[in-house]
């Protein structure tokens, strides 16, 4: 049987089979972009894919975007547009959560209640997907450095990038590619 494309069966095995329910959550949330990229289902997988995990505001556990059909090659200003576009839709659900039913509410006495302006996103991070080596590319670089121009206008850490190549390889993408 023909290994899929975009996955390693063997290391998705040894970092993963013998952990339990317990000590998998631990791991899922001490390296979310791993998780996400390991746990991604095999059929979405592909060229483009991108997945961006993002850290909330009062929320247990990451959430996870997975966008099947990215863009491939893209230019730093289409993968701005990818991050901005998740950020903007994750703020308006979380600030749905907390919209006011009525004139007479006392919501925004609550100290979770969000502050106008600032993301409800605390950290985020990216899993590209693309072809090519595990070595550091440009698409590579083009994810960090629109991580990071967002991260700094909105105030938001990272987790990083984590790029999955054709053959299944992970590629951790210091900040320092992005310079």
């Amino acid at each position: 049987m023909k290994r899929p494309p975009f996955d390693d069966p063997g290391a998705f095995r040894r970092r993963w089979s013998h952990l339990s329910p317990h000590a998998l959550r631990a791991e899922s949330l001490r390296d979310p972009l791993l998780f996400a990229a390991d746990h991604l289902p095999v059929e979405d997988r592909r060229e483009g894919a991108v997945v961006i995990v993002a850290e909330m505001r009062d929320a247990p556990a990451p959430v996870v975007i997975v966008i099947p059909d990215g863009p491939p090659a893209p230019e730093e200003e289409a993968c701005l547009g990818v991050l901005a576009t998740a950020i903007a839709q994750l703020d308006a659900a979380a600030n749905e959560a907390y919209s006011c039913a009525d004139d007479y509410c006392d919501c925004c006495d609550d100290p979770d209640f969000p502050e106008e302006g600032v993301s409800a996103v605390r950290r985020i991070g990216v899993v590209p997907h693309r072809l090519g080596s595990p070595a550091i590319n440009d698409i590579d670089r083009r994810w960090m450095r629109a991580l990071g121009l967002v991260s700094v206008a909105l105030g938001i850490d990272t987790m990083g990038v984590l790029t999955r190549t054709r053959s299944g390889a992970l590629v951790h993408v210091p900040e320092s590619a992005a310079a």
